[in-house]
């Protein structure tokens, strides 16, 4: 328990400290669950520095290039706020939502790219 605890903090650490960008163009655009683009509940709209849940308010962003996963990684600026979003390459061409940060578990959401 002991270790994971400190590997825990010691990728928050890291994560932290790493530079932060606008979001790639490849993350950018209108994303849905399930492919729902026609349903404004389940859309997810990213630009270069923020991210729309739903019918919610812009959240401010920051884009991380190489996470812990090595993978592209969007972030919210909030304080206190431990979700974030990764991007997961073609031929999937998805993103993946962490809502509950992490180490928690897989991602609670995925979304599609809407045409």
């Amino acid at each position: 328990m002991m270790r994971r605890a400190i590997a825990l903090v010691a990728s928050v650490t890291w994560c932290s400290q790493a530079a932060a960008e606008p979001a790639a163009q490849e993350m950018m655009g209108t994303w849905a669950k399930d492919g729902k683009c026609s349903v404004t509940s389940e859309r997810l709209v990213v630009t270069a520095t923020t991210v729309t849940m739903g019918e919610g308010r812009p959240a401010e962003i920051a884009f991380y290039t190489h996470e812990v996963s090595g993978r592209q990684t969007l972030r919210w600026k909030a304080q206190g706020e431990v979700a974030h979003i990764q991007y997961i390459e073609p031929p999937q061409d998805t993103l993946a939502f962490y809502g509950l940060g992490w180490g928690m578990g897989g991602p609670t959401a995925i979304y599609r790219r809407c045409p």
